[in-house]
């Protein structure tokens, strides 16, 4: 078991610069905040004044030089077993200093939002291919430039699938609608988009991992990658309102932006596709959605997003937040994270007592300015979406 000592302390946060050297290893930060994320860069933000002990440099010149895009920030704390363990790894951004103080207000984001507003500048198109080999390459293409090594891995190598062309018969001619992946260097794709839109439409699920190598000399970053789903199914935790659950916050049917029909129209050079899916109800009036994404390119891949856009809008009751206790037995810190499935027990205003449903953690979030140090959830019910594939029209 851990030292409770440890346990219950406070967040550590390590600064790496960006040559892989570690700076500072138990910085002390205030009204710290940190979000981790389901398919999506965490985020961290604190108070560092330039005179907190922890933030100087060991030669005694005065505190660490931070720097946009030049220093990493790690957040760690100690789980129930007494193992550190990295919550979020995170690239420093632009961040504001209060002029009457000097306190840097500190933000930085995950790696994975790096890809963001980075081109793809290659030529590529094969005829089928595993979505995590377009993973792997994308950031394999990324991390190529001399000045852009950031060291993060993607894995698993394969998710056992694939994505293929999408084909039809007219009039008994074969007519070949897509390439299963068609990129252009002269496009200047970008990167993060890409990757977004592609775990969405196949579907996967990705997420931010970090640790220490076996001797704490360096640290791991890694996307750990899921087909159709990346997380466990916790049986053996409880998530109890009036136990370990503080707050949840419910949504409704009342509250749901509902629509019957939903239009998706996509681009490819040369052609446009399209796909509708309706759910019919006759105890509403029609209500149509229509939304254009140029980075679709197959009927199939619309009629997957139109899917889960609807299915997003026909959910059964669920919560959409919670505020737990991370110290309850029922689910201690450490036991659980983003993409795992965990069952919801309690009331809920306009359902009724003793509602049990299960639901996915789509993020994680801690704010030590609460003093009573609650970690929130956001979540949202199985049934609210779908992992179902992409089906291929033949």
């Amino acid at each position: 078991m851990a030292n409770p000592i440890d346990y219950y302390d406070r967040f550590r946060f390590c600064i790496e610069d960006v040559h892989g050297n570690i700076v500072a290893r138990d910085v002390v930060g205030q009204e710290v905040k940190i979000n981790r994320a389901l398919s999506g860069p965490s985020e961290i933000s604190m108070k560092l004044h330039p005179k907190e002990p922890s933030i100087q440099q060991l030669s005694g010149a005065g505190p660490i030089q931070l720097k946009p895009w030049g220093h990493w920030i790690h957040a760690l704390k100690y789980n129930q077993f007494g193992e550190e363990v990295f919550i979020a790894s995170c690239i420093m951004e632009p961040s504001e200093i209060e002029p009457e103080t000097g306190i840097l207000n500190l933000r930085a984001k995950g790696f994975t939002n790096y890809a963001k507003g980075i081109p793809w500048l290659q030529n590529w198109n094969p005829i089928a291919v595993d979505p995590f080999e377009i993973m792997d390459r994308i950031w394999k293409h990324i991390q190529s430039y001399h000045n852009a090594a950031l060291g993060v891995s993607v894995y698993p190598a394969s998710s056992g699938t694939l994505m293929l062309p999408g084909w039809s018969f007219n009039n008994e001619q074969f007519i070949q609608d897509f390439f299963a992946i068609f990129i252009r260097a002269s496009d200047k794709t970008d990167c993060g988009e890409y990757i977004e839109k592609l775990a969405r439409d196949i579907p996967f699920d990705y997420v931010e991992e970090s640790g220490w190598n076996e001797n704490r000399t360096a640290i791991k970053k890694g996307i750990r990658l899921g087909y159709p789903s990346g997380g466990t199914k916790q049986h053996g935790l409880a998530f109890r309102r009036g136990e370990n659950v503080t707050v949840a916050a419910p949504k409704l049917e009342s509250e749901v932006e509902w629509m019957s029909d939903i239009i998706i129209d996509g681009f490819f050079p040369g052609k446009t596709y399209s796909a509708t899916i309706s759910n019919y109800d006759p105890d509403r009036f029609r209500r149509v959605m229509n939304e254009m994404d140029l980075r679709i390119d197959s009927n199939e891949r619309a009629a997957a997003w139109a899917k889960r856009k609807l299915t997003r809008r026909q959910f059964p009751y669920q919560y959409e937040s919670l505020f737990i206790d991370p110290y309850h037995p029922n689910a201690p810190f450490g036991t659980f994270d983003v993409g795992d499935e965990i069952l919801i027990e309690g009331n809920m205003p306009w359902v009724g007592e003793g509602i049990k449903q299960w639901h996915r953690i789509m993020g994680m979030s801690w704010d030590e300015t609460k003093k009573d140090g609650r970690l929130g959830l956001a979540v949202m019910a199985e049934g609210a979406f779908n992992y179902d594939p992409i089906v291929y029209i033949k």
